[in-house]
């Protein structure tokens, strides 16, 4: 019998394999190689193209452009994401010099960047991204 757990790391896009086996006779698969040629392609492959979501009105009332990046995420989502995520930024945080957030709104976690809290990005633990930047 085997079992085989999966952990992955969104951050730095690793994945890690490992196998047991419990069963006498069988031997484990070999180790992959350690050059990381698997990881290192998945880098060198583009992202998918971004979604535009229309607008939404910002904390310092601006309009964002809302923008799905990564995942399988609705428009509708996103809009309201960016939306409960733009109520809840302070005058306070918006002003931070480290930039508003993170701010939890599950299973999301969504900052802004320094001095702009229209640049706002919000991400999940399984990778899924969507953006805001200032509408033009």
């Amino acid at each position: 019998m085997s079992g085989k757990f999966v952990l992955r790391s969104t951050g730095s896009v690793a994945v890690c394999l490992f196998t047991l086996s419990a069963c006498g006779g069988q031997e484990a698969p070999p180790a992959p190689p350690s050059g990381g040629g698997e990881a290192q392609a998945v880098l060198a492959s583009p992202p998918a193209e971004d979604v535009q979501c229309g607008t939404v009105p910002s904390a310092d009332g601006t309009q964002a452009k809302v923008i799905i990046r990564e995942g399988a995420v609705e428009c509708a989502e996103a809009v309201t994401l960016l939306t409960q995520y733009f109520a809840r930024v302070t005058p306070a945080a918006a002003a931070s010099p480290d930039g508003a957030g993170p701010i939890a709104i599950e299973p999301w976690t969504c900052g802004s960047e320094p001095g702009s809290v229209v640049t706002a990005t919000c991400s999940t633990e399984d990778g899924r991204e969507v953006a805001a930047e200032p509408a033009r």
